[in-house]
């Protein structure tokens, strides 16, 4: 480039714009005769952002104390969107303590997502909540409200107890699974 040339573009910045553009348009519209070569710009464009990790462990604290830790397979973190949020397609398991650091529940299920904003989890799938009193719920999805420290669902549910089995729709609980009540209990089943 002459020293003529590199003034004139500094000169007029809109001028080195405009080609750049120029230049993106003849090569997105020569794509457009290959629809593979549009195909794997589509995909590089959806990937683009992605955080992914293995074997991920996440620890949620408060004041000092562990309230929570997720491990997960696999989690994909999607940051540019207009609510960031993550997604564990490959399953979760959730281990939820007392102040004294001990565990007082624990969950699995194949699927999560994590609304960071919202603070929000959404858990789905053979979801399955046990707490250390030997009690067991059972649902196909469940919310876990960070903020309000509770965990909820509108589904069908069914608690194992020692002494019964439970059945309903619609569940409250804190998120130990220490304290719940069932919305709408639809049958009880004595195991003594």
């Amino acid at each position: 480039m002459t020293p003529f040339q590199f003034i004139y573009l500094k000169k007029f910045p809109s001028l080195a714009s405009t080609l750049a553009l120029v230049f993106i348009i003849l090569f997105l519209s020569s794509c457009q005769k290959d629809p593979e070569k549009l195909k794997k710009i589509s995909k590089l464009n959806a990937n683009l952002g992605i955080e992914r990790a293995i074997e991920v462990d996440i620890n949620y604290t408060d004041s000092g104390f562990l309230k929570a830790k997720i491990t997960a397979p696999l989690m994909e973190r999607y940051p540019q969107k207009v609510e960031p949020y993550m997604e564990m397609r490959k399953g979760v398991k959730g281990y939820f303590y007392n102040r004294n650091g001990l565990v007082e529940s624990s969950l699995t299920a194949d699927y999560a997502i994590s609304y960071e904003n919202r603070k929000l989890i959404e858990v789905r799938h053979r979801v399955s909540v046990k707490n250390n009193r030997g009690e067991e719920l059972e649902t196909e999805k469940l919310m876990w409200d960070q903020r309000a420290e509770k965990i909820y669902t509108d589904q069908f549910i069914k608690i194992k107890t020692p002494d019964e089995i439970l059945y309903g729709n619609g569940f409250e609980s804190n998120q130990n699974f220490t304290r719940y009540r069932i919305k709408n209990l639809k049958g009880r089943v004595s195991l003594k």
